[in-house]
């Protein structure tokens, strides 16, 4: 009897096995559809249309993705390719009915970033101005402001994603992943080429490893490498090669020695204030607080006695440049405070501020031309693409015209639309940096940004147009020295400014743009003229974009113009009743520029509105 029951229990079991093995080899076939429809929804409720080669589904619980590819459904650009992804569920999740990543493998990737449209802004762009009552704000164009809640909801689930409890996180390795703009879109870099991004599970905590490079005119390699223990401790080192011709390995390292702590009732993840950063040798303290509703995020950085000696041994030339070439004594402290609640770009708080301890200029160790100039000297004036030219600065020679002989319309405008504070700022505007920020990000794009009239002096005196991080640091550094080491007047720093800046081609100073556009002197420009010349500058080689076909000026750069002098009035330069209605607006081209042969010059034709405004 026993050995009977024996038996049956024995073909019981059996067949729940058998039945077992059937359906786990039968559940792939089941749930392929079901998991190709439910990602083909998941990317086309992000905008995207989603395609692949081959799917499978295997035991234990295993997707693969071969040869996958993400379209825009709205531009069909490809965003994605990947020759293959992998995702595997942790099989003791299923037992809880809470699937769970266990490991993520991708290998063989290209992104490409989203190109922004005609609509989102640009050069070309027609941009809408708010003209209601209240302080101005240009009013975004549908598609920009649909990108903006795409950006912020990207951002909302970065947030989600890095505040996850560390021991929940996947495992993860990513191999030979290539990520650049949009084609045509400018960047402050070309790319990123990543070799290898992998996170591994150790004893006492994880590891994190990234190498790749920085692409660009040069590759630029970096690794890091980053473990964590079971208390929260983060120790790190990192490299990023900037390499130039002096210094053919020259390397920039970085350490990290912190705590990093989740809590699990709100998720916020905080990297304490005590927290240190090296760069070379150069101490910071870092703190990091992300908190995924919103998302917002909270950063604090301190260094303090900084030394030009200190700096020297820390980044290689290529990152400094021309900025060898200043002299210094003293020290000098370095404070930036950052907050931003994603889901309202206006909260963001931005503070950057220089402490000096006994700061000051060496003449006898600075060889590039901040002292003096407040003297007549030839301007060196840095142009793209490593090109250059000269202009005299000297009263009574070349074009050089004094600033206060110059139209008062054209000074108050061109400052208005590239610096309205720019008697009240020391070099950078940490309030056109939070407008700039809250912009963008309600836009989803690049759309302003924030650069002070000091900042394009030192672009075209000193370091150059490149489009790199590195090159940006030099322009804010040379900016701080020129209003607050090198002596020299905001107003000798404004007419050096509309001296040299570009207006078109080899056209620099007002006086070369005045005679190029009107075939007349700076001093007897119209408040129309003034106002275009000021909308000129910011693309100056695309001046003639700026026209229709019959050489009407476009309903953008007119209500860009209208804009700027309702600004004007504002600040106190013009007088309200001399503010033009965007339609009353129009500029005849009179000077070489008429003979360009890309624009008609014949003069638009304004019909008088009901209260005396063109229509």
């Amino acid at each position: 009897m026993k050995a009977l029951l024996a038996s049956r229990w024995l073909r019981l079991a059996l067949a729940l096995v058998t039945l077992v093995a059937i359906a786990a080899a039968l559940l792939p076939f089941v749930l392929r559809p079901l998991v190709a429809a439910r990602i083909r929804a998941r990317a086309a409720a992000a905008g995207y249309d989603a395609s692949w080669s081959r799917l499978e589904l295997s035991w234990p619980p295993r997707l693969s993705l071969s040869n996958l590819t993400l379209l825009r459904r709205d531009t069909r650009d490809t965003t994605l390719t990947a020759r293959s992804i992998r995702l595997a569920l942790a099989p003791g999740s299923l037992l809880q009915f809470a699937p769970r990543l266990d490991h993520v493998t991708a290998s063989d990737a290209r992104v490409r970033l989203p190109k922004r449209s005609h609509a989102e802004g640009g050069d070309d762009a027609e941009l809408e101005f708010d003209v209601s009552p209240g302080p101005d704000r240009r009013a975004l164009p549908p598609e920009a402001a649909a990108r903006g809640r795409r950006l912020r909801n990207s951002a909302a689930a970065l947030a989600r994603a890095l505040t996850q409890p560390f021991d929940r996180l996947p495992a993860f390795s990513f191999t030979n992943v290539e990520i650049r703009p949009a084609s045509g879109d400018e960047a402050l870099i070309e790319g990123v080429r990543i070799g290898l991004l992998e996170r591994t599970r150790e004893a006492k905590g994880d590891r994190l490893l990234v190498a790749g490079s920085v692409l660009g005119r040069i590759e630029r390699p970096f690794e890091l490498t980053l473990t964590h223990t079971g208390d929260g401790h983060y120790r790190g080192t990192g490299r990023i090669a900037l390499p130039d011709e002096r210094e053919s390995d020259a390397s920039l390292l970085v350490s990290v020695d912190g705590t990093l702590t989740h809590d699990p009732r709100t998720a916020v993840l905080t990297l304490a204030d005590s927290s240190r950063v090296r760069v070379g040798e150069i101490p910071l303290r870092l703190g990091v607080r992300l908190d995924p509703r919103g998302p917002r995020i909270r950063l604090s950085l301190h260094a303090e006695r900084l030394t030009q000696a200190l700096v020297e041994r820390s980044l290689p030339r290529a990152a400094l440049g021309p900025l060898q070439d200043l002299g210094t004594v003293g020290s000098w402290d370095y404070l930036l405070e950052f907050a931003l609640d994603a889901a309202q770009p206006e909260s963001v708080r931005f503070e950057a501020d220089v402490v000096p301890h006994g700061l000051a200029l060496d003449p006898e160790r600075t060889f590039v031309h901040v002292l003096g100039l407040d003297e007549p000297f030839v301007a060196r004036i840095r142009l793209p693409h490593d090109r250059s030219t000269t202009r005299l600065l000297v009263p009574g020679a070349g074009s050089f015209v004094p600033l206060t002989e110059l139209s008062p319309d054209l000074v108050h405008a061109v400052v208005t639309n590239e610096d309205g504070a720019f008697f009240r700022h020391r070099g950078f505007n940490p309030r056109a940096v939070r407008e700039s920020i809250a912009e963008n990000l309600r836009a989803g794009s690049f759309r302003r940004g924030a650069g002070t009239i000091t900042m394009q002096i030192a672009r075209n005196l000193f370091t150059g147009h490149d489009r790199t991080l590195g090159r940006k640091f030099q322009e804010v550094v040379f900016a701080w020295v020129l209003e607050n080491l090198s002596g020299v007047s905001k107003e000798r720093l404004l007419e050096i400014y509309l001296n040299i800046i570009e207006w078109g081609p080899d056209i620099h100073g007002a006086e070369e743009a005045s005679h190029y556009y009107f075939g007349k002197s700076s001093r007897d420009l119209s408040l129309d003229e003034a106002l275009f010349l000021a909308v000129v500058i910011p693309s100056p080689s695309k001046w003639r974009n700026r026209f229709d076909a019959e050489g009407r000026l476009r309903k953008g750069p007119r209500s860009q113009m209208a804009f700027i002098a309702r600004k004007m009035s504002t600040l106190g330069w013009l007088d309200p009743a001399r503010i033009p209605h965007p339609d009353s607006l129009r500029v005849t081209l009179t000077g070489p520029a008429a003979d360009s042969g890309s624009v008609a010059v014949r003069p638009a034709r304004v019909l008088p509105g009901p209260f005396g405004f063109g229509r």
